[in-house]
């Protein structure tokens, strides 16, 4: 391996005179500067194997790429200018010395390893999976990962620039929001950290696909335009609040946990995929908007939200789609929810609270499940609700909260069973399906009963003197 110096005079990468030694360097060489270097120019493509500007006082302007096979050392006492991209093809150490890279930093592979703390003025590319390490990297001009993939310990930070990377390409990096950027497109992020410190992130028309391995989000200064989650068996953790347009929930096989903090979404949920996928865990799902899409074409086993989630403004259930929910707590807030056409699928034990709100179109429960209810379901006079079991003949449970008497209107019930018989008072004229116990009807003909039904099944015996207890008490 050579080494050569620049001369006193300075001058073009490619010039002889520009070199003490008369040779222009290449790939093998060292280039490496003295107190009394003059200033050196990029101008054309160049390479060398390593860099040492640790005595360089003058200037180094980049007007074209300069690749480096190894160890890049800059100093605080010298002056970069240009836009030019410093290339590192090949395993690593570089080190600023506090000196801020005005051109483009783009890295090849290998391991990369920081000496010290890194900005960058320009786009920091890497084409290849790399391995970053130690230090920091703020990336002023903007991060591209397309195709490749960045673990390591070096904490990357965007400054500023554009963030565009794919959706199977991740960075496992820790990673900060620290200035106004953008994110474009698919991007990935999983394994590691992401946290908004500072800035005005646009998002629009990107997505986040957090997928693959256990992630962890800290990002409630900022909204997403639209956030995926997946990976079979994987744990990802909110620990600040979550704030997101679309939510991008479902796959066949996905069997993700979310723990921590509340996922605010403004512009609807897509829970789409068949077979055994589910999403559950702590975290809270709030929606004020849009629209929840679930899966068009099983009533039987399609992917399943397991997670707390509230309505809370106008939301629209997606017409014709089967929305299969169990296992936590369904609770509306506000808004209007417009039902029309779909299926809501309660297939594991579940919490409902204010579902008398609602309008559902058909609620379908799993043959033998219980739900708990704060009130009862009710349609209203152009929307019927029809609350049925999955399997015709076989009950599912009802429980209420307290013990007060609950009132229901303009529903059609079938083998629906009461924990408390007589609890429960349906209004609405032709409003049971068969198959019930322990329901009330009144405002019925003849005599405040159902069509073919008894009024309550299980009936119970007055005493032989004294008062009736109401039977919801039971």
């Amino acid at each position: 391996m050579a080494v050569r110096t620049i001369a006193a005079g300075g001058g073009n990468w490619n010039a002889t005179a520009t070199w003490m030694e008369g040779i222009v360097p290449v790939l093998g060489d060292t280039v490496f500067a003295v107190g009394t270097s003059g200033q050196l120019t990029v101008n054309v493509a160049s390479a060398c194997t390593s860099i040492d500007f640790t005595n360089y006082t003058n200037t180094l302007t980049m007007n074209a790429t300069l690749s480096v096979g190894g160890n890049v050392t800059l100093v605080a006492a010298m002056t970069v200018t240009g836009t030019g991209t410093l290339s590192i093809t090949a395993s690593a150490t570089i080190t600023s010395n506090g000196k801020t890279w005005t051109g483009a930093l783009t890295l090849w592979g290998g391991s990369v390893s920081f000496g010290d703390n890194w900005t960058v003025t320009g786009l920091v590319t890497t084409t290849t999976n790399t391995t970053l390490n130690n230090n920091s990297i703020t990336c002023n001009g903007g991060i591209k990962n397309n195709g490749s993939t960045t673990v390591g310990s070096c904490i990357i930070k965007l400054g500023g620039g554009t963030w565009t990377g794919s959706s199977t390409a991740a960075i496992r990096n820790p990673f900060q929001f620290v200035g106004d950027c953008t994110v474009s497109g698919n991007v990935a992020f999983n394994n590691n950290t992401m946290t908004w410190i500072s800035g005005i992130i646009t998002t629009a028309g990107s997505i986040l696909y957090v997928h693959s391995v256990a992630t962890t989000l800290n990002t409630s200064g900022m909204t997403w335009d639209q956030v995926r989650f997946y990976g079979v068996g994987i744990t990802h953790t909110l620990t600040s609040n979550l704030n997101v347009g679309t939510l991008l929930l479902g796959n066949s096989t996905n069997q993700t946990t979310i723990n921590g903090s509340t996922i605010n979404v403004t512009n609807g949920i897509s829970a789409l995929g068949t077979g055994s996928g589910q999403v559950s865990g702590t975290t809270n799902i709030k929606i004020t908007g849009g629209t929840i899409f679930g899966d068009p074409s099983s009533p039987a086993i399609a992917f399943m939200i397991r997670l707390n989630l509230e309505i809370a403004g106008d939301v629209t259930i997606d017409s014709g789609n089967y929305f299969h929910y169990g296992a936590g707590t369904l609770t509306y807030t506000s808004g209007k929810v417009t039902t029309t056409g779909s299926i809501l699928i309660l297939r594991l034990a579940t919490t409902l609270i204010n579902m008398d709100k609602i309008a559902w179109n058909t609620v379908n429960v799993t043959a033998g499940v219980t739900l708990t209810m704060n009130k009862f379901f009710s349609g209203s006079p152009k929307q019927k609700t029809t609350i049925q079991s999955s399997t015709s003949g076989t009950a599912y449970t009802i429980t209420f909260q307290d013990t007060f008497e609950k009132t229901a209107k303009f529903v059609k019930t079938s083998d629906c069973s009461l924990t408390r018989k007589g609890q429960l008072l349906v209004l609405t004229p032709n409003s049971d399906k068969g198959g019930n116990s322990g329901i009330r009807y009144i405002n019925q003909s003849p005599n405040g009963i159902a069509k073919n039904a008894p009024s309550i099944v299980n009936t119970m015996t007055s005493p032989a003197f004294g008062l009736v207890t109401d039977p919801c008490f039971y």
